[in-house]
């Protein structure tokens, strides 16, 4: 009994957590759209770097903050490619 309320609870707290970290994501992502025009090399390079840190630190140690950190350069680097992607094509 005690087994199956902790599995509904754990759920329930999952899906809590991916909806935030959805939402997090997003709003780093569209941040990043918005500041990319003038800082678009310093996101990528900020976004890698962010991205290559936080999976090194997250071998060593794993908590929430670490994983908010590597939604924030997860964001930050995907909002940077759209403006890459586009760049070969604006004269």
């Amino acid at each position: 009994m005690d087994q199956a309320l902790d599995n509904r609870l754990d759920n329930r707290l999952d899906h809590r957590t991916t909806r935030r970290t959805l939402v997090l994501f997003g709003a780093t992502f569209l941040l990043a759209v918005l500041a990319s025009p003038l800082f678009v090399l310093h996101e990528l390079l900020l976004g890698a770097f962010g991205l290559v840190a936080t999976g090194m630190l997250a071998r060593v140690r794993e908590n929430a903050g670490v994983r908010t950190a590597t939604v924030i350069f997860a964001g930050v680097l995907a909002g940077s490619l759209p403006y890459l992607v586009a760049a070969p094509f604006v004269p």
